[in-house]
């Protein structure tokens, strides 16, 4: 071994370890608590080559080179990775293989792994790939069996469960995406994958241990956007759309598709942002409060395209829908309401008017209309990481109206949020009104 290049899974087999012996003797050897592994995080290094971020290969080296009684090296385990940095997986990478929603969990199960382990970085989708992963995922439920010899889930523990994700959204709310609350959502959404892989359960619960998961997927997906992480986000999103894909249930897939809508709205693909939102209107189940959700991503997709007409239809329809429903709003659009589709269409107007020409002084005073009043210090007390992006927005749209006082005295506004908001998007559009504001004084 100590004569050439070997495999992990070689140098491993030749310790007499599996990959959670090598965890164990890792986390024994970490003098910070912090750093402790996940138990499960050496399966991706082995299976796929990841190499997490040091020091970790530099201690894998030392208690490998201690168990052999020979000394074995970084490049020596990692010969196709080491000295060329953390390496990089595209948001789509793979999901067209899966087929059955096991397949889905077990992606979903590997990619929590890897992001405790820090062992890649995911790299947001170019608009083709996505568009086509989104064109073919497919999945099935068909292959799940129950393990009658498994302890049995019962009702009360999925209860709690749906309860947890309840308190959770309401976290990302106020406090926006954190790694600790990153961490922990993670945490949550691993403890739900081992129950439906370990645990045996009647059908209801099962389905709504799956639809936990989507969820659960779904909002550690938002975290990583507002952790400024857009390609984990895709991921995540992405594999949270197979699950509901696989259940069949058309409100949350159209849910998920707006949210990849916004994503790509927020990172300048504006064109791919309408054709994944068409596709979320073509899907929704015909529900008012549905209904308005995806049609205000269309109409901040088409904002983010320059397409005024696009926009106003399309937001005009989604306050109508708002308007009529009536009912009891699905768990994950407990936030909806006139508010914040007052909020986003006043984002949507400034994003016009940086785009347009035409009618941009008209624009941005109804987006000041729109946004002043949900953007002040006592506004959205229960939303404040949503006051404050939006409080940004409303520096900008001073800003393009010539009017550096009033974007000043909106930017405090938004400063104030920091006491309880940790959002490293707000943080970085701050950082951008900053740079704004040096110019105008310069």
């Amino acid at each position: 071994m100590g004569a050439g290049p070997v495999s992990l899974a070689e140098a491993l087999a030749l310790a007499g370890w599996g990959p959670r012996d090598l965890v164990a003797a890792i986390n024994d050897r970490l003098t910070d608590p912090s750093r402790r592994l996940d138990p499960t995080a050496a399966y991706s290094w082995i299976r796929r080559g990841y190499l997490p971020y040091e020091p970790i290969p530099s201690v894998v080296a030392s208690v490998l080179s201690q168990r052999l009684g020979y000394p074995v090296t970084v490049a020596q385990l990692w010969p196709d990775r080491a000295h060329r940095g953390q390496p990089t997986l595209p948001a789509t990478s793979g999901l067209d293989q899966l087929r059955t929603v096991d397949d889905v969990l077990e992606a979903v199960d590997e990619l929590t792994v890897w992001g405790i382990a820090g062992a890649h970085r995911v790299v947001g989708a170019g608009s083709s790939d996505l568009l086509a992963v989104l064109d073919g995922l497919r999945c099935t439920t068909q292959g799940r069996r129950r393990r009658a010899t498994r302890e049995r889930v019962l009702e009360a523990q999925v209860n709690l469960i749906a309860g947890h994700l309840l308190g959770l959204r309401r976290l990302d709310d106020r406090y926006g995406g954190a790694a600790l609350s990153l961490r922990y959502v993670t945490g949550e959404l691993r403890s739900v994958l081992e129950l439906i892989r370990e645990a045996d359960y009647h059908h209801p619960l099962g389905r709504r241990l799956l639809v936990h998961a989507a969820d659960l997927a779904q909002l550690v997906g938002w975290l990583h956007f507002d952790a400024s992480s857009p390609g984990a986000a895709e991921r995540y999103l992405l594999l949270s759309l197979g699950i509901c894909r696989a259940l069949a249930d058309a409100g949350r897939e159209s849910n998920v598709l707006g949210m990849l809508a916004y994503i790509s709205a927020a990172t300048g693909q504006g064109a791919t942002a309408t054709q994944i939102a068409a596709a979320g209107a073509r899907i929704c189940p015909d529900e008012p409060l549905l209904r308005a959700r995806i049609l205000g991503r269309v109409a901040t997709a088409a904002a983010a395209a320059g397409d005024l007409a696009g926009f106003r239809q399309a937001s005009d329809e989604a306050c109508k829908h708002l308007a009529a429903a009536n009912s009891e709003p699905p768990d994950y659009l407990y936030y909806l309401d006139s508010d914040q589709l007052a909020a986003e269409t006043g984002q949507g107007l400034v994003l016009l008017a940086e785009r347009v020409g035409p009618y941009r002084r008209k624009l941005l005073e109804e987006a000041v209309s729109l946004l002043e009043p949900l953007a002040s210090a006592n506004a959205r007390t229960s939303y404040p990481r949503s006051a404050l992006l939006h409080a940004t927005v409303l520096a900008r749209a001073y800003l393009l109206r010539n009017e550096p006082e009033l974007a000043v005295v909106a930017t405090r506004a938004a400063l104030a949020r920091l006491a309880e908001v940790r959002s490293l998007r707000g943080i970085e559009c701050l950082r951008r009104l900053r740079t704004l504001l040096a110019r105008r004084r310069a």
